[in-house]
């Protein structure tokens, strides 16, 4: 999937060094990013993921996160795919639209300039967003809109990211 993935930064005053560095940057990063997404264990309402966030095109700085966290769907009493079967046939029931929240943990690395230099950072995210999913014959398209805040040794983060795209059916 591609989007927006947009990391605000302010500085730890305490972490600053030399005669040039009195005051804590702040700032952000904005780039058109990537992710790639895998869920797994997934289960009537809810499932685990994995995600990694990657640039696509980056302007004055660059960001890149990966973690892992847990989806939970609404609006259905069977949000993942039922199979129903006896000894001589088997139905299977996929839903079209799904709508969830998740949460999630990542670990983010934020390279940004200030002034005086081009600095990074890591730091450790907590992630919160939600998003919809409708199923085509061929293949779903997915949307999802998050927040992170992260801290880090240097900086303390916020980040608003957006995603759409297609996930392609591989049976």
């Amino acid at each position: 999937m591609a989007g927006l993935a947009n990391i605000g930064f302010t500085e730890t005053q305490s972490t600053l060094q030399g005669p040039n560095q009195t005051t804590a940057a702040s700032g952000s990063v904005a780039a058109i990013s990537g992710i790639a997404h895998y869920k797994f264990m997934i289960q009537n309402r809810r499932a685990f993921y994995t995600q990694f966030t990657f640039p696509l095109l980056a302007s004055q700085g660059s960001y890149l996160s990966g973690g892992g966290g847990i989806e939970y769907y609404f609006g259905q009493s069977q949000a993942a795919k039922t199979i129903l079967s006896d000894s001589t046939t088997s139905l299977t029931i996929t839903p079209d639209l799904r709508y969830f929240g998740f949460a999630g943990v990542n670990m983010g690395y934020i390279a940004y300039l200030t002034p005086t230099a081009k600095k990074n950072d890591t730091t450790l995210e907590i992630e919160l967003g939600g998003g919809l999913s409708k199923k085509f014959t061929k293949f779903t398209l997915r949307t999802q809109a998050s927040i992170a805040r992260g801290t880090g040794v240097s900086t303390t983060t916020m980040g608003m990211k957006f995603f759409a795209g297609g996930i392609f059916f591989l049976d």
